[in-house]
């Protein structure tokens, strides 16, 4: 076996490994800062200096893009032009995945183009989906169609049976069925919110950008944000006097720094190694 197989199979099993310990762990993406983004990426949360079973102050993960000529997904190495075995990725609106190499490596994923997005909200009907669907899968319309649903209520709103809903503080994504009991952990009803980070941020995640966040650090991503010339950081004190540091761009931080973006977003080092950022909404500065 060459070098190159050598690494490869080394980083397979480390994501094996994650992802095998992940599911002891997992209910701790909805409930702790920044663990949802981390598991995605076969990442570990380090121990606590207390051994307590609080929220990780730091993870540790595997190296994430080693040739910079080559995609990355789930620790497999992928060149110009290969696919990403569809059975590999936990995300029905990823399909067809595709890595490019022209400038930086980055997937390109098939468009799917679902008719919720074009159509709106339908008059008198209920949109239903199926729990490993992207889009919908059927309507159910008419006054007395839609009175025969079961309901779900979820966080203080009312769901229709077939319609999807996301748990607070699970990071996961549910259908609404008559065997809804208010618990997230059936797989006939709940799956795991996969974010496809790699996927849709390969080259990001090569520039050691941030992740920006909207709500709350438990959520997907929408988008990251890199080291520009005007990028400026400002020390800060470690307070929780956290060892690991945070890596953005070229630089490295220490917990507690903060990282000047814009108006409407803020960056600092909070759960290493990666610097995380969060965005108002709304923005008081968009028009």
């Amino acid at each position: 076996m060459d070098s190159v197989q050598t690494r490869s199979t080394m980083k397979a099993v480390v994501y094996f490994v994650a992802l095998t310990l992940g599911s002891a762990w997992s209910d701790m993406a909805g409930e702790c800062d920044m663990a949802g983004f981390y598991m995605e990426l076969g990442c570990t949360p380090l121990p606590r200096p207390d051994n307590s079973t609080a929220c990780p102050d730091a993870f540790q993960c595997p190296d994430l893009h080693p040739d910079p000529s080559m995609c990355y997904y789930r620790g497999v190495p992928y060149g110009d032009r290969s696919t990403i075995p569809q059975a590999l990725i936990n995300n029905p609106c990823s399909q067809a995945c595709r890595c490019t190499v022209a400038g930086e490596p980055r997937f390109e994923c098939a468009a799917l183009d679902c008719v919720e997005v074009f159509n709106g909200d339908l008059q008198q009907c209920v949109r239903t989906y199926e729990l490993e669907s992207c889009c919908s899968t059927g309507n159910v319309c008419g006054k007395d169609a839609i009175a025969s649903l079961k309901t779900c209520e979820v966080d203080g709103k009312t769901y229709m049976e077939g319609e999807s809903f996301e748990p607070k503080n699970s990071h996961k994504t549910c259908i609404c069925t008559g065997e809804w009991n208010g618990t997230t952990d059936n797989a006939a009803y709940c799956r795991d919110i996969n974010c496809g980070i790699e996927i849709h941020y390969q080259e990001k995640l090569l520039d050691n950008c941030a992740p920006v966040f909207v709500g709350d650090r438990r959520r997907c991503p929408i988008g990251f944000t890199c080291p520009s010339a005007t990028t400026r950081v400002v020390r800060g004190l470690n307070v929780r006097g956290v060892n690991s540091e945070c890596v953005f761009g070229n630089r490295t931080l220490s917990v507690g720094d903060e990282v000047t973006a814009d108006a409407c977003t803020t960056c600092a080092c909070d759960v290493p190694p990666f610097v995380s950022c969060m965005m108002k909404n709304p923005c008081p500065n968009s028009t």
